[in-house]
This record gives structure tokens, sequence and C-alpha cells, in this order.
């Protein structure tokens, strides 16, 4: 009787010896790199999250570090509010006026929930919030600065005087308070113009 043939998948051929070890040894080694690769993959889409909150470590709340923040090139400026500032280092920085928080806040049309919330991780503010509280240290960091000019820097409380200033109708400003003018980028140089005006004695 002739012998029936099946047809089936044909086994697998084995490696065997220096050839098949090879094959193997090359196999799991792209096996390893492709893994490699995806972990590399994975690394380099967190890394941007880490940077949050890092633009302004450099930042201390001491007259040299609004000096700085007043002294800083635009394209500097523009950089660090690109960056994100900090719920926790946009109220140090609010904390240098002797204006109640909540009304400087309110002043930057900033909800103050907002602030509280992202202030426990010190989680980045809006861009255009960040850069209208980057300017109220400007300001700061404006009045110091034209005090050392004047040659007579000792004993001058900038913060003191400048939060008087910023609470009281100023003529020049028809008669607005520089606080009510601080919610818009406009309004904030509009201030500092007034301020540098003052320095030059046409509004002494």
């Amino acid at each position: 009787m002739a012998r029936v043939q099946t047809k089936g998948r044909a086994a697998p051929k084995r490696l065997s010896g220096r050839h098949g070890a090879a094959k193997l040894a090359n196999k799991k080694g792209k096996q390893a790199s492709a893994a490699a690769g995806d972990a590399k993959v994975r690394v380099k889409l967190k890394a941007p999250f880490t940077k949050v909150g890092n633009s302004f470590r450099w930042f201390s709340p001491t007259e040299e570090g609004f000096v700085t923040l007043y002294k800083a090139p635009v394209l500097t400026r523009v950089e660090w509010v690109k960056n994100g500032l900090g719920a926790r280092d946009a109220k140090i920085i609010l904390n240098q006026f002797r204006v109640p928080q909540g009304e400087a806040l309110t002043a930057l049309h900033i909800p103050v929930a907002t602030v509280n919330r992202k202030a426990k991780t010190n989680a980045p503010l809006s861009p255009a919030v960040g850069e209208r509280v980057l300017g109220f240290g400007r300001l700061l960091g404006q009045i110091q600065t034209m005090v050392r000019e004047s040659g007579n820097p000792e004993g001058f409380d900038a913060s003191a005087w400048l939060s008087a200033w910023m609470s009281a109708p100023v003529p020049a400003l028809s008669g607005a308070r520089p606080l009510d003018l601080m919610d818009t980028m406009t309004g904030q140089a509009l201030v500092s113009q007034v301020l540098s005006q003052m320095q030059s004695g046409a509004y002494a």
C-alpha cells in the first residue's frame, strides 16, 4: 500500500554550532537595542516637564534680585515668561509689596484660589499671568535702581515707598491709582514711564 503523505508545516530549522549561536546572539542584541530605544524615547518625552519652574531658581526677593529683574534684556524676559513663572514664586514677588496679597492679585486679575492651589506644587501660571506678576517685580527693581542712581540709597525703603505711591491717585495718570493699571502690560508700561519722568524731574 502506498504510504500516505501528510502535509504540515516544516519543522523549524535548529540553530547549531558557531553560526547558529552567532545568529541567536545577533537577534537578542537587536531586541535589546530596540528596548533601549523605547526607553530613550520615554525619557525624552518626560524631560521638558522637569524644567517647569526651574527658570527662576536664580531669583531671590532681595534688592539685587529685583534690580536684575528690571535690567534684564527684553529677549531674556520673554524667555522667562515662556518658561513659566511658578505660583509660589509669584507669591514671593507679590509679598514684597506692602499691599494685601488679595488686593494685589485682584489688581492683576488673578484668581486667589488658583494661585493658592498651584502654589502647593509651584505649578506654573499662564504666560500672560506670569508676565503681569514679573512686571510688578520690575517696578520695584526700577525704584531701587532710581534711588541708587540718585546717590543716596541708604535707609530708603523702596518697597514701602512704591506700595504707598501705587495705592494713591496720581495726577500724571489722570487721577488713577497705579495699582489699578497693573492688569495690562500697557498699563504697567505707563506706570513705569511716569516713574522715569519723576526721576527726570518732569513730575517732581
